[in-house]
């Protein structure tokens, strides 16, 4: 698994050890960052069920600002802090967090925090109604800012719905791209 552009494009990431996980592939990867284009350079990013780091790490690599990541599994938290090291992201601490947690519990830790994030991706394993989860609660706590945007990665065979709203947020489908199995959904805050 590569950088797929920016800064660091070309340069290998570093797998966890453990169990397995399914990282985004490059390819969709590559995709959906020339999708979001201009709108990464400068964003404040959360990287959600983070996994290698792969996404928030590209979004580095792109100009992003600040990437949290959250991710509740050790070895994939060993990964990214590797990968952040190997990369020197590391020695420029404002610009990356780590959260080890579970997803929703990530959430509520930021809005606590009253952090504020302008791109989120989520990644979550597919079939466990994570995306729907995680999209529930990021319109219960406000921390996607206004015109904001959220990208869920999710099984084709899994529909995602047009809209999400809660106490905080609504949240609508903008746009969805497939690559083979595996469908990119664009929601925005409004």
């Amino acid at each position: 698994m590569r950088i797929t552009g920016g800064q660091f494009g070309g340069r290998h990431l570093q797998m966890p050890k453990g169990p397995a996980i399914r990282p985004t592939l490059d390819h969709v990867r590559q995709a959906l960052f020339n999708l979001l284009g201009e709108k990464v350079r400068g964003a404040r990013v959360l990287d959600l069920f983070s996994g290698t780091g792969a996404l928030g790490i590209e979004a580095l690599s792109r100009g992003a600002s600040h990437v949290t990541f959250v991710e509740r599994s050790f070895f994939c938290v060993q990964a990214v802090e590797e990968n952040l090291k190997v990369l020197s992201f590391k020695k420029e601490p404002p610009r990356t967090a780590i959260i080890r947690a579970e997803a929703v519990t990530g959430i509520r830790k930021l809005a606590r925090e009253e952090a504020l994030f302008d791109l989120v991706f989520l990644d979550p394993p597919y079939g466990h109604r994570w995306v729907r989860i995680s999209l529930n609660a990021l319109t219960q706590y406000a921390i996607v800012s206004t015109l904001g945007l959220v990208v869920a990665e999710q099984d084709k065979r899994d529909p995602l719905p047009p809209w999400v709203e809660g106490k905080e947020a609504r949240l609508v489908l903008k746009r969805h791209q497939r690559y083979g199995d595996t469908v990119l959904a664009f929601y925005e805050r409004q």
